[in-house]
């Protein structure tokens, strides 16, 4: 089983105040369970340490987040349990979700996330995880915008990349889009907060296109049509 232990990490143990109340959910809401917080050098002793092979990858990224991206990975492998980002409230326990082997939760427009994870130690979809880092990096190092090349290389795109490459996945539960926050509260594990820690000007333009497609996509129809109207009246 999914051994019961919460992963959370930050660059240090000075969290904002924004994310206390919702890092001290996740431990009211799992009073049993062991609680293990990791700063930016506690991750990179981890991945020294237990994960050698990448150790001159994870130094040598550009970006912070592309390090924490990667740590979370090994956190898995090497020790299993529950990882959750800090900008996430927790509603309710997730003791049902331990019968399973890795836990994965489904989200849009990538396939699944990497800031909710659940796992056995030692499974086999980690290492592939780990073992495409640099391949993964080499290739898209250089993409453009930031926020593509931070989410291709070792975030959520990655991430979804691995999961369909890899090929079946042993004892893998996909939580559904309303489990995961992104529908009906009731079916819901976790409360997304405003998060975006890592983000730069390109994150945000990007959001503003996925949160508003649907009325933009209308706009510029509405106006097409009626560009085509008025020439039919000139």
């Amino acid at each position: 089983m999914i051994p019961r232990i919460i992963h959370q990490t930050w660059k240090d143990h000075d969290i904002p105040e924004r994310f206390r109340a919702a890092q001290a959910s996740w431990r009211t809401a799992h009073p049993d369970w062991e609680y293990r917080f990791w700063t930016d050098e506690d991750l990179e002793r981890l991945v020294v340490e237990r994960a050698p092979e990448l150790a001159s990858l994870y130094r040598g990224y550009p970006e912070d987040i592309q390090r924490v991206d990667a740590a979370r990975y090994v956190i898995m492998r090497e020790c299993g349990g529950l990882y959750a980002d800090l900008d996430m409230d927790c509603l309710k326990p997730m003791d049902s979700l331990l019968d399973g082997r890795v836990v994965l939760p489904r989200t849009t427009p990538f396939g699944v996330s990497n800031q909710l994870m659940l796992a056995e130690p030692g499974q086999d979809f980690f290492d592939y995880v780990i073992a495409s880092l640099p391949a993964a990096f080499a290739k898209r190092r250089f993409v453009w915008p930031r926020h593509v090349r931070v989410l291709s290389t070792a975030g959520p795109l990655f991430f979804s990349e691995c999961l369909r490459d890899f090929g079946e996945v042993e004892g893998l539960r996909l939580l559904s889009l309303d489990e995961h926050g992104h529908g009906d509260p009731r079916q819901s594990y976790v409360r997304h907060l405003r998060g975006n820690t890592w983000a730069h000007w390109d994150t945000h333009v990007i959001n503003f296109f996925h949160n508003h497609w649907k009325v933009l996509a209308a706009g510029a129809t509405l106006s097409i049509v009626s560009a085509m109207i008025l020439k039919a009246f000139l």
